[in-house]
């Protein structure tokens, strides 16, 4: 029986020092780990200590500046492990750390989960040379672990030179420009008076938009679009206001990017195109003549109920579909499987009989890939484009573009025509639809009936 017994016994008492030792060296490896995030952490100043040090600063009358710094990691996050993210973030509060951390004239605090805050007494030229090169090795850093243009660090920056000014308005200062940064996709931004009121200002629309839609602050303009052979209107773009209670009559570069940021592009869209279809349904007769463009974003195009929503609306109000067409903005790009089901919902929308549009051709995401996926009916061509018909070079490129968009099957359509010496490029370049300031600027409801009823167009 000991026989059989004695080498268990054996494996047994191996196989426990075995565990034994793992777990005496797991302990000291997390040990070891604490410590050093422990003297990590000790390297930055509490940031209670920054806000005395701010306020004596100011009673002395010292030049003082206060930089705000975020980090973003949720897209490294997603693409590797929590571990990986740990010993990436590590690196780059040493990096700022490195940067910003002078006993004498600068000092850094951890400010919330990912944020800092570095007050120094930097002049802006000194300022500026030590955030390009914080953000040189930061960027070093990326190219080490695969991460350029997937973590994000931006900088807001406050000078507080010669003002009275409290440590938490500094900061929100600096926040400000922080996000001017984001907003311009810059690595950092200044603050200042103007920049801080047109930023609160911007908030305060994010804040607000989507009661706006709720309610119904927003009104629709019209910008016809011409058959270039006979210069009669053929049909118009559909164009947002929003009549603001705080800030006014508001065009979509002041309101859109609220939309974009607050996440309801989707809300925002099919909330126009039903505004524009039940304008349009008050007068079937006269208006189902022209054919109206609606933007949209790529986002909301992504949606898997996208198609049958547009034709849910359209058919709720009793329309033509050919009097309708969905304009593809060029306001981001978008992953493969999302291209799919926009393709998807594009096609099935045609196959009804609405148009669909590229817009800006020539511009941001907008490419000839776009052309060869993308089951379209008119490639609208960028404005800039359009205007630099008028030299050698430009007639060139826009000739062969609209040559390109024809041998495919498409129409093409230049917007941004303002002059008559671009209306007879483009025409000569083969346009087959003109739109812009030359012939008409966006105009209210009532002033495009009067133009429709004088004029013998139509699709």
């Amino acid at each position: 029986m000991q026989l059989f017994e004695y080498p268990y016994i054996i494996i047994t008492i191996l196989v426990l020092c075995f565990i034994v030792l793992i777990t005496i060296g797991i302990y000291f490896a997390i040990r070891g780990a604490k410590t050093a995030v422990g003297s990590e952490e000790k390297a930055f100043i509490n940031i209670s200590k920054l806000e005395a040090s701010f306020e004596k600063s100011g009673k002395l009358r010292e030049d003082r500046c206060v930089f705000y710094a975020k980090v973003s990691l949720d897209n490294f996050r997603s693409l590797y492990s929590a571990h990986q993210t740990m010993n990436v973030f590590s690196e780059i509060k040493g990096v700022l750390l490195e940067a910003f951390s002078n006993s004498d004239d600068s000092n850094i605090a951890i400010y919330g989960e990912k944020n800092f805050v570095v007050l120094s007494k930097w002049n802006i030229e000194t300022a500026r040379k030590k955030i390009e090169n914080c953000f040189g090795e930061l960027n070093k850093c990326f190219l080490k672990h695969s991460a350029l243009n997937i973590i994000d660090v931006r900088i807001g920056v406050y000078f507080a030179f010669g003002t009275q000014v409290s440590f938490d308005d500094a900061i929100g200062r600096a926040k400000q420009a922080y996000l001017l940064a984001k907003n311009e996709n810059v690595p950092y931004a200044e603050w200042n008076v103007s920049g801080g009121k047109e930023l609160e200002k911007k908030i305060k629309i994010e804040n607000n938009i989507e009661k706006e839609i709720d309610n119904n602050r927003f009104f629709l303009e019209y910008q016809p679009v011409l058959d270039a052979k006979t210069k009669k209107i053929i049909g118009a773009e559909v164009l947002s206001r929003l009549n603001s209670e705080s800030e006014g009559v508001l065009t979509p570069g002041s309101f859109l990017s609220a939309v974009d940021s607050v996440g309801i592009n989707d809300k925002f869209d099919y909330y126009i195109f039903e505004k524009n279809c039940k304008w349009i349904s008050n007068d079937k007769k006269q208006r189902e003549q022209y054919k109206y463009t609606i933007n949209f974003s790529r986002s909301t195009l992504c949606e898997p109920q996208f198609a049958e929503k547009i034709i849910a609306i359209a058919q709720k109000y009793d329309l033509n579909f050919s009097c309708l067409a969905v304009e593809i903005l060029e306001d981001k790009n978008i992953t493969f499987d999302a291209r799919k089901q926009m393709i998807d919902n594009l096609s099935v929308l045609k196959a009804k009989g609405i148009s669909i549009l590229l817009d800006d051709f020539g511009s941001g995401y907008t490419t000839f890939g776009d052309l060869q996926n993308l089951d379209i009916s008119v490639v609208k061509i960028d404005k800039t484009i359009t205007q630099n018909s008028v030299t050698d070079t430009g007639f060139i490129i826009l000739k062969n573009i609209i040559r390109t968009a024809g041998d495919i099957g498409f129409k093409t359509l230049c917007e941004g025509i303002e002059t008559k010496e671009q209306e007879e490029a483009v025409i000569k370049a083969g346009c087959d639809l003109l739109q812009g300031f030359y012939y008409y600027r966006p105009m209210p409801v009532a002033q495009l009936e009067k133009v429709f009823n004088n004029n013998s167009g139509g699709v």
